[in-house]
């Protein structure tokens, strides 16, 4: 069933269609050094990385208290936070010049109920990332 699904957004959808999908989104750039969000803060937006590079860090005292995830060009972050909590769990720390689309939690949430494929999709996603964390 998730065979035909890679890891990546970019691979899997055509990306206008994608687009079309969703109603309040914006692209942003961020340069090596910026924050993308902060841990703790009211997660407001899921983050596809269509270039560069991204760390999911623990943030304590504005010093790094460590990496939990290295994400790059293909992958959504803040998804999981959209999904279970109300607040990001980490700090997202561009470690390449980046370029991402930001699409506003409650859109993406929309789509993900009304769009089956789509769902399936984050599914597939979710349960790799989980796998890779083993």
């Amino acid at each position: 069933m998730f065979e035909k699904y890679s890891n990546s957004f970019l691979k899997d959808f055509n990306f206008d269609y994608l687009l079309e999908k969703f109603e309040k989104k914006s692209f942003m750039n961020f340069s090596r050094g910026e924050f993308i969000f902060y841990e703790n803060e009211t997660v407001s937006n899921v983050y596809f990385i269509l270039s560069g590079g991204v760390f999911l860090i623990k943030k304590g005292n504005e010093q790094c208290n460590g990496i939990i995830n290295k994400s790059g060009t293909g992958d959504i972050i803040g998804l999981e936070d959209a999904l279970l909590g109300k607040q990001y769990t980490n700090s997202a720390y561009v470690s390449k010049n980046s370029n991402v689309l930001a699409i506003c939690k409650d859109d993406f949430l929309k789509i993900t109920k009304r769009n089956d494929e789509f769902n399936l999709w984050v599914l597939k996603y979710l349960s790799n990332k989980a796998v890779g964390l083993s």
